[in-house]
């Protein structure tokens, strides 16, 4: 019978089981010992996917190819993309509906018009759109008419120009047996342009007549083209 004081004595069984036992305790004592670096690495990674990542501060150039990140509000820069897709519809509404309709003060709108037509005695006209609506009509004595070969003047320098605000100026490019060019209001009759657009007319002294050219309008307002004044009143003869 063995002694239970007896010593053990080592063997080549017990040895390799001994040895692979150190090496397993080893091993954990290394990961142990590693993880927080480890868990730092994986926290701020060098790449994600194989790209690199910048901050939402980073320029055009530093960005290029790589990862952007929020700011601290949570939003990306205003320039992360050229240009959106344009949209069809906003809140239902086509995108002509939002449009601005309305001349600003100081506008200037431009246009071409044409008219033909024959017959002696007769006359040419044609109807000319803004295209937008001006916040005043052009009064009558604030309207400049040139014929082909007209001077410019101050007011009108030249073909599509237009100096003073609340002011239209109608350019003749080429007429012939036409004499005369008139503008007026096409809503009313009056000489006066309506706020959305005018007419424009002369007299047929041959055949065949026509005239065509261009315009110009600068947009005012109610202080820089004041209402025509009203018509005095006739005087009594007796």
């Amino acid at each position: 019978m063995t002694s239970p004081t007896t010593p053990r004595f080592l063997s080549r069984e017990n040895l390799s089981r001994d040895v692979r036992t150190a090496v397993v305790a080893l091993l954990v004592s290394v990961l142990a010992m590693a993880s927080p670096s480890v868990a730092a690495k994986i926290k701020n990674a060098d790449k994600v996917d194989g790209k690199d990542a910048v901050g939402a501060a980073a320029s055009v150039k530093q960005r290029k190819g790589k990862l952007v990140a929020t700011n601290r509000k949570g939003y990306l820069p205003d320039n992360i993309i050229r240009s959106a897709r344009n949209a069809d519809r906003l809140d239902g509404l086509d995108s002509a509906a939002l449009v601005t309709r309305t001349a600003a003060r100081g506008e200037v709108l431009r246009g071409e018009w044409a008219a033909w037509g024959g017959g002696s005695a007769g006359y040419v006209e044609d109807t000319v759109s803004f295209g937008k609506t001006l916040p005043v009509r052009v009064p009558s004595t604030r309207i400049t008419v040139l014929d082909e070969g007209a001077p410019f003047t101050a007011n009108c320098p030249g073909p599509g120009q237009v100096v003073p605000r609340a002011w239209l100026c109608v350019y003749t490019n080429t007429q012939g047996g036409v004499t005369g060019l008139n503008g007026y209001n096409a809503s009313d009759g009056s000489n006066h342009t309506s706020t959305i657009g005018f007419g424009v007319y002369g007299d047929c002294i041959s055949a065949s007549c026509y005239q065509y050219g261009s315009w110009a309008v600068r947009a005012g307002s109610a202080a820089d083209a004041p209402p025509r004044p009203a018509p005095r009143a006739a005087s009594n003869p007796r």
